[in-house]
């Protein structure tokens, strides 16, 4: 039998679980907004006019990923919400710069989105299920924007991610658990420039492809390398589980380590069937991701 003291904890998380889930993102936002305010100011991203946008000519790390992966699998409505939210939001990110020390915080930037500003529904995930919701599809971004941080050295200060595995490794180019699940206003993705020279944010859709660049104005002098480790699938219960964890090496270019860290484990549930050969092999190639 539990405790006394957990009963009350209990029966209000599973009241808030039974509640719709607009009054709880809208429960949400209100506790969420004092914290907000407070920081609005100092979160404030700085945009780059653009006759300076040429200082940034080094590329220090790259992603692109497809707006529709595998065709079809989204009903169409809400496959061209998600590209409309994402065209949206890399023109909201693009020409952002970071000075040394800052945070970029993912939804100070973008803000709230609405359906005054633009964004229309597009595909979510809600309590682990497929959903419709304004915004939806913008996770892309934060995802693209994460990856694009570990490689180009960035030090993440807040990431979420959900605890699933929902497609095959179709088109995949990262490996499994580099995603970064944003929920306006709270789970929020946050990035810190640790380097010493201010570094620019290039965001994009072109041709069904987003793009995300992180560059500076000058090589900074370290090159880093993200390996994934210990990739398995196995089972728990009747589910299919996935695991694995990243790690992020950065040197010198003369080959000195300055760091050497385990940035993430990752562990979620599959939600489809792994074949023969994702099961011999692990999955992804275990080999360093650049």
């Amino acid at each position: 039998m539990p405790a006394p003291a957990l009963i009350p904890s209990a029966l209000h998380g599973l009241a808030r679980r039974s509640l719709p889930f607009g009054i709880r993102r809208a429960f949400v936002e209100l506790r969420s907004l004092p914290r907000w305010l407070a920081e609005r100011r100092s979160m404030a991203p700085r945009r780059v006019e653009a006759g300076d946008l040429h200082r940034f000519t080094f590329v220090l790390s790259a992603h692109a990923s497809p707006l529709e992966r595998t065709p079809g699998a989204v009903p169409r409505e809400l496959q061209r919400g998600k590209e409309r939210n994402v065209r949206l939001g890399a023109l909201t990110l693009d020409g952002i710069m970071l000075e040394p020390g800052r945070i970029l915080s993912f939804h100070h930037a973008i803000g709230r989105p609405n359906r005054r500003r633009g964004f229309r529904s597009g595909l979510e995930l809600r309590d682990g299920r497929a959903s419709s919701g304004v915004g939806g599809g913008l996770c892309q971004i934060s995802n693209g924007l994460h990856w694009t941080a570990l490689q180009a050295g960035m030090r993440i200060v807040e990431r979420h991610r959900q605890g699933l595995d929902l497609f095959p490794d179709d088109r995949r180019t990262v490996p499994f658990g580099c995603g970064a699940t944003v929920v306006y206003p709270s789970a929020d993705l946050r990035v810190q420039n640790p380097l010493s020279e201010p570094i620019l944010l290039r965001t994009r859709v072109e041709n069904g492809v987003f793009r995300c660049e992180i560059r500076s104005a000058a090589d900074p002098g370290i090159r880093v390398e993200v390996h994934e480790e210990d990739q398995r699938f196995f089972r728990e219960g009747n589910a299919w589980m996935r695991e694995n964890r990243l790690r992020r090496r950065i040197t010198r270019p003369d080959g000195s380590v300055l760091v050497d860290e385990e940035v993430a484990h990752n562990r979620g549930r599959v939600m489809y069937e792994p074949t023969p050969e994702q099961l011999a092999c692990g999955g992804a190639s275990r080999k360093p991701l650049s």
